[in-house]
């Protein structure tokens, strides 16, 4: 009360008055030097480098919606690592269902990517790519549906077996899980160090599985030197079926994991896919 008399005492020149704002844009600036909340680390977006200065250094991270054209580019190039017998000539209608498939992908935000150093030009030439999406149980119904409304007969070749790729473990059932991450790793044979850059894909798409939550992992392979490298993960095998695209239809024999097959195929050699799983939650709580 003593206080509060003084003050209306007080002649007004006496009252000192600060700017408007001033005492709230100090406080602010201190508040963010001091107590604003230090951002937390992406572990995903952190880039994994091999190699010397000597050497061809090789980098692997995450695609951004910039890499869209090159990557789309590469898969177009390198299409038949992943699904040998479906892909034909450049300027095929199937491969505007294939292009619009890595777009959608891409747009996830999962698949990771290995670039090669470029003297001169940076990290620039693509080595390599885990194209990788986020699947329901329902996809493969959606693809089905997708399928009936192409007319390019490849592409609905395509289609449809990417739909039986879906189904054929019954992982959603066999391990009780509504969303898994699948992955198709791309990477070229004669490219150096092939084993190693497939493992720097599988080993950063795992952890970006963990870091978002994926419970299951399942990686399709077509390619022998591919299952090799994941061999050396120590990944699950989990399924695998041969397969032989016919004039009008696909014929698959199926296979367990033992190689003993239900059917034997009437020609040579035909492409395999082979399933190999991985369980990011359960090794990162062991």
């Amino acid at each position: 009360m003593l206080v509060c008399r003084l003050l209306k005492l007080m002649p007004a020149r006496c009252v000192v008055r600060e700017p408007p704002g001033l005492v709230s844009s100090a406080t602010c600036n201190h508040f963010r030097r001091n107590f604003a909340d230090t951002p937390k680390k992406d572990l995903t977006r952190q880039v994994m480098v091999h190699g010397t200065e000597d050497n061809a250094r090789v980098r692997v991270r995450r695609a951004f919606p910039a890499d869209t054209a090159r990557v789309i580019r590469f898969v177009k190039d390198n299409a038949r690592l992943a699904w040998p017998g479906f892909v034909s000539a450049p300027n095929a209608p199937n491969q505007i269902i294939l292009s619009d498939y890595v777009a959608r992908t891409l747009a996830q935000g999962h698949t990771m990517l290995a670039e090669q150093q470029v003297e001169k030009r940076g990290w620039s030439n693509i080595r390599g790519l885990a194209l990788s999406a986020c699947v329901c149980p329902w996809d493969a119904a959606l693809l089905e549906t997708w399928a009936r409304c192409v007319q390019c007969t490849r592409a609905r070749k395509l289609l449809l077996f990417t739909a039986h790729c879906l189904r054929a473990p019954a992982l959603h059932d066999k391990y009780r899980v509504h969303n898994i991450l699948q992955v198709f790793l791309m990477v070229p044979p004669n490219v150096p160090k092939c084993e190693e850059i497939v493992q720097m894909l599988a080993r950063n798409t795992i952890q970006r599985g963990r870091v978002l939550g994926f419970s299951l992992l399942r990686f399709d392979v077509t390619d022998e030197a591919i299952a090799k490298a994941l061999e050396g993960l120590q990944l699950k095998k989990e399924y695998e079926f041969n397969y032989e695209i016919l004039p009008n239809v696909i014929k698959l024999y199926n296979a367990d994991i033992n190689n003993k097959e239900t059917e034997t195929p009437n020609t040579g050699k035909v492409p395999q896919i082979t399933v190999y799983t991985s369980f990011p939650m359960a090794d990162a709580e062991t």
